[in-house]
């Protein structure tokens, strides 16, 4: 799960009910939860061949290795920049309906919105009662005219959606980043070094990921 405030301002039909005495931060109900719900197939962002060939390893040994390394710097990134190395399917979780930016990217499309009407039943929210642009870096969404929710309950508003890059779209720049994180696990195998003092190689793999973060805030 991850979880990032979002932006808006709630809708006349979802007043929240006064807070006497308890903490309250005004955020909270504007939080957005993503869950991805599908896998994505590593070999198609890069195959353990072509890092053994930035490794320059000849020998099939440690392939086994060289895979858990891949996928260890894949993960690294994809949370780092709020992405996903390879398109999968997501769905958003919101408490109502409010305007707000996604907090992973890229969002390809946006299959449906669904809903918990009064009945505490789901229900697909028509597609006139919302819009969306996914041109932007961090995706928005609003909406209008919308229905009353089923009352105390929490992820009353789940958006379903296709988000990260397709394997044959990735930027070359965030693969180079693959390689260069496999390369580091791949010498150091332990989380310190004695007897030496290390250096950060400048211009390196945060730079090169810098550009292609999805940053949102408030």
């Amino acid at each position: 799960m991850l979880e990032i405030l979002g932006f808006g301002k709630t809708q006349k039909a979802f007043k929240q009910k006064p807070l006497t005495g308890l903490f309250f931060c005004p955020y909270f109900s504007h939080m957005m939860t993503i869950e991805i719900t599908g896998a994505p197939d590593f070999d198609g962002v890069i195959t353990v061949a072509q890092l053994k060939e930035h490794l320059r390893v000849d020998s099939s040994d440690e392939d086994t290795l060289i895979e858990a390394y891949r996928d260890a710097a894949i993960a690294w990134i994809e949370d780092y920049c709020n992405t996903r190395l390879g398109d999968v399917t997501a769905v958003g979780y919101m408490d109502y309906f409010y305007n707000a930016r996604f907090p992973i990217g890229p969002v390809q499309s946006i299959t449906s919105v669904t809903y918990l009407d009064t009945a505490n039943a789901s229900q697909t929210l028509a597609t006139t009662k919302y819009w969306y642009d996914i041109k932007t870096k961090a995706t928005r969404i609003t909406f209008d005219s919308v229905p009353d929710l089923y009352d105390d309950t929490f992820n009353a508003v789940q958006i379903n959606m296709v988000v990260g890059y397709p394997e044959a779209s990735i930027p070359q720049p965030i693969i180079t980043a693959v390689r260069l994180m496999v390369a580091n696990l791949y010498e150091m195998r332990q989380p310190v070094i004695a007897g030496t003092t290390a250096v950060q190689v400048p211009l390196g793999m945060y730079s090169i990921l810098s550009p292609y973060r999805i940053i949102t805030s408030v």
